[in-house]
């Protein structure tokens, strides 16, 4: 069985880079090497940056990376 633990941010970054920097270098053959660790490095850092995910079949928000001021209009809106 596969030795599983979590990432510290800064192995998830890194990781990450290393992996956008295969995909750029190689193109189509860089996409088709990514492992697993390589793609849930990238989507952890995307999170991080403040991607905000739109889940299968839902229309993505209008504005796409969180902020304070996104939670800031949010309460505004609701009035909380």
């Amino acid at each position: 069985m596969a030795d599983v633990r979590p990432f510290t941010q800064r192995e998830m970054m890194e990781q990450a880079s290393r992996a956008v920097g295969r995909v750029l270098r190689d193109d189509l053959r860089g996409i088709t090497t990514l492992s697993i660790d390589d793609i849930t490095a990238m989507t952890g850092t995307l999170l991080a940056l403040g991607l905000i995910a739109t889940p299968p079949g839902e229309t993505p928000p209008e504005q796409l990376i969180f902020t304070a001021s996104t939670t800031q209009t949010k309460e505004a809106a609701d009035g909380q």
